[in-house]
């Protein structure tokens, strides 16, 4: 039977193997993708701050939009209509451009890896992994890119709205701030590891179904399971301690605000929305980090020049 690889000294090795150079590797790839498609990378990131800009204005349009109605004034439901049907028009554009950019992309690039990668003489089995991984410096800029950017809309612009309500909120929400970074590191450095590591047997993958011997194709799948578990796991330990901050800063910043005197029910709202969208930013950042790690690994597998 294939002998497996010990966790301790497996991980071990992917540390002194992570480093500047896979960095490198990563920033490449993507300065790469950007000198070629610029223009239409701008334009997709164009409709997207746009279409954020409009998002970060609901709550506040809506909490007027409630204070009116109950004033029997419709002025405000009236500029809250017209700003939710310009964010669904802008985003329902921006969607429809960038699936067309960014799957041309992903096919142009993929069909360079393949050819480039089997000229110097790198194995088939390799070269389909990565062909296959190239994807995710597309998905990168496609999905997470514009998730960092939502992210930075939420946490600024919520910030700056709850500031205009009661400063006290900004410092709720400040007070959260260190601890879920020290959480997603922490998870960023073990994310590094399991993506090596997951990796390493994906890109076995096409030799061992060729050679079929039971043992191995049993291990091999073994193994991706258990990478992948152990990624699960990792992410669904960091999201639920972070969870634990998230509802105290949601219990605090209700008793704050609906406890003050002489505040209205509109503004109520706007506030609890903007507690939300800082938290929600702050959801998407597990995600965030998993990725990039995954993309530090594949980063300097698609420039690397082993055959073995």
């Amino acid at each position: 039977m294939p002998t497996t690889i010990p966790l301790t000294r497996s991980i071990e090795n992917s540390d002194e193997q992570a480093g500047p150079a896979q960095r490198s590797d990563v920033r490449s790839e993507l300065r790469l993708l950007w000198s070629r498609y610029r223009w239409r990378i701008l334009l997709t990131y164009a409709l997207f701050n746009v279409e954020n800009m409009l998002r970060l204005a609901q709550p506040l349009l809506l909490g007027w939009a409630i204070n009116d109605l109950l004033n029997s004034s419709y002025l405000g439901l009236v500029a809250f209509s017209i700003g939710h049907l310009s964010f669904m028009l802008t985003g329902t554009l921006r969607r429809m451009y960038d699936t067309r950019a960014f799957t041309t992309m992903y096919a142009e690039r993929a069909s360079q890896l393949v050819l480039d990668q089997r000229q110097r003489g790198i194995d088939v089995s390799r070269v389909s992994a990565r062909s296959a991984m190239s994807r995710e410096f597309v998905d990168f800029l496609e999905l997470h890119i514009p998730m960092i950017i939502r992210s930075a809309y939420s946490v600024v612009g919520a910030v700056l709205m709850l500031a205009f309500f009661d400063w006290m909120l900004v410092i709720f929400c400040a007070a959260i701030v260190i601890p879920v970074c020290i959480l997603n590191f922490v998870f960023g450095r073990r994310m590094l590891n399991f993506s090596k590591l997951l990796h390493d047997e994906l890109e076995r993958d096409v030799h061992v179904v060729e050679r079929a011997d039971v043992d191995e194709v049993d291990d091999h799948y073994r193994q991706i399971s258990h990478w992948r578990v152990r990624i699960s796991d990792w992410e669904a330990f960091t999201t639920g301690a972070m969870e634990l901050f998230i509802l105290g800063l949601m219990v605090v910043a209700l008793l704050r605000y609906c406890t003050m005197p002489g505040v209205a029910a509109g503004d109520i709202f706007a506030v609890f929305r903007y507690v939300l969208m800082f938290i929600m930013a702050l959801d998407s950042l597990p995600l965030l980090v998993q990725q990039i790690s995954r993309l530090k690994d594949i980063g300097g597998r698609m420039t690397s020049t082993m055959t073995k």
